[in-house]
């Protein structure tokens, strides 16, 4: 799952390495366009592309629950919070589940759910990065 695709290269990424669905969202249509010629070219039948906001789609209760979700949304706008408490309460992520994250802020600042457990965490510029996984 990529809530904010932007180029998709995560999860381009995922899928290359075996992942055997996918669900990839965001809100430039031009972003999806290439991302869809993307996957067209790698034959990637199983993935799904939304247009739309990621936020809003979160909200609702999840078709399915992912064992990988990528987070970079925008930065400066509180959208990382919001959308790590809908995959929590709305049935996006399996058990097990692992969430990699990008944000402006040290990643124990962030107020993620309680159940996470920080693996790995790292900064390269001003960009934070860390890999979460979900907890009973």
């Amino acid at each position: 799952l990529d809530p904010f695709a932007g180029s998709g290269a995560l999860f381009l990424e995922a899928l290359s390495r075996g992942a055997r669905e996918g669900l990839a969202l965001d809100t430039n249509g031009e972003a999806v366009a290439a991302l869809r010629n993307h996957l067209d070219a790698l034959k990637c039948g199983t993935a799904q592309l939304v247009l739309g906001d990621a936020v809003r789609y979160l909200g609702n209760q999840a078709p399915s629950a992912f064992d990988l979700v990528f987070l970079d949304p925008p930065f400066h706008q509180n959208l990382l919070q919001d959308a790590c408490r809908l995959l929590e309460t709305r049935g996006w992520l399996n058990p097990d589940a692992w969430i990699y994250t990008e944000s402006e802020s040290v990643p124990s600042s962030l107020g993620l759910p309680g159940n996470w457990r920080l693996h790995r965490e790292k900064k390269a510029g001003n960009v934070h990065y860390a890999l979460w996984q979900r907890g009973a």
